[in-house]
């Protein structure tokens, strides 16, 4: 009797077990339903790197600092393109970056969204990014799915190995179709822009350069402004990131570009006139008739209208004044 009684106090305890496993695999299938709701519309790439281990080589926009045994190789990297070829390379192509934008444009929803430029208004134009010899995935993880229509990825140095087959295969296994378009020849940064705008289907261009990364929620504004008035063209706030460590650096909503009497492109403070008229709102765009022409978005339309790059641009640099003046 005392063995029997002994057993059902282990089948009942084990029954318990089972009922209370039940319920928590209910609780969670449920709240596994919620957050799928919630995230539906962001890129499978974006969810990653919102839940994936931040604690790697540059994530968040850490410095990335070289060990002293492997300085000497690190100087010798860097005099091929000027950046610390060892830290970029201990960096992940899609790493994590802090979301640095005001409150009045993140609110307290969900990281990746914004309730002033919601990424699913049906009414936003779509855009086509245009990225000369860059790996795209820096601006396609922030990047609203229902906005970006078509990454495009423009190359003009095409003697580069690595832009090749190994880019090819890379961008094949994208959540996200990207085209990559190839030069027949080495013709330079504008002409491959203009490659890619004429090929882009989207209602809105975006240029970027090739050294960029995106924040969460940069291009839903971008897009809004271009939606109020298509004649507007717009250009975001511009970052650093530390050719030394690739640390990145949040940069100023009280700075925009101008030139000075030698029509240089250079910083300058929003002047008082700008501070008065957006009333200390600082989630407001700044008014300026310069801009940096290599990062923008702009209504293909209104780009083909004004006459677009002007092709026989071979040098960077000359775009800044280029394309303030046409604007």
């Amino acid at each position: 009797m005392r063995r029997f009684g002994y057993c059902r106090v282990v089948l009942a305890t084990s029954l318990l077990w089972v009922l209370l496993d039940v319920l928590l695999l209910l609780y969670f299938s449920e709240c596994n339903k919620c957050e799928d709701s919630k995230e539906r519309s962001l890129l499978p790439a974006l969810r990653a790197v919102i839940s994936r281990n931040q604690e790697g080589p540059g994530e968040m926009g850490r410095a990335v600092l070289i060990p002293r045994e492997e300085q000497e190789k690190m100087k010798e990297l860097f005099k091929i393109n000027q950046f610390n070829l060892l830290a970029s390379d201990r960096i992940a192509l899609n790493r994590s970056l802090p979301d640095v934008r005001l409150d009045g444009c993140s609110g307290n929803s969900s990281p990746a969204r914004n309730p002033q430029f919601p990424i699913s208004h049906p009414s936003l134009p779509s855009g086509s990014g245009s990225h000369s010899l860059c790996p795209v995935p820096p601006a396609l993880v922030p990047s609203p799915s229902p906005a970006l229509l078509e990454p495009l990825q423009a190359l003009h140095q095409i003697h580069l190995k690595f832009l090749k087959a190994s880019l090819e295969n890379y961008v094949r296994k994208l959540e996200v179709p990207v085209r990559i378009l190839r030069m027949p020849q080495r013709s330079g940064l504008i002409r491959a822009r203009l490659r890619g705008a004429a090929a882009a289907r989207g209602q809105v261009l975006t240029f970027l350069d090739a050294h960029c990364e995106c924040t969460l929620g940069w291009l839903e504004p971008l897009l809004a402004r271009i939606k109020e008035d298509r004649k507007t063209v717009v250009c975001p706030i511009i970052d650093v990131i530390s050719d030394d460590t690739f640390e990145y650096m949040a940069g100023s909503d009280m700075t925009y570009g101008g030139f000075n009497w030698k029509l240089n492109f250079r910083w300058y403070p929003v002047p008082q006139r700008e501070m008065e008229r957006r009333k200390g709102d600082r989630t407001l765009p700044v008014r300026t008739p310069t801009m940096a022409g290599g990062l923008f978005s702009i209504d293909r339309n209104y780009f083909e209208e004004i006459g677009t790059y002007d092709a026989g641009m071979d040098i960077w640099g000359g775009e800044n004044l280029e394309m303030s003046f046409r604007v």
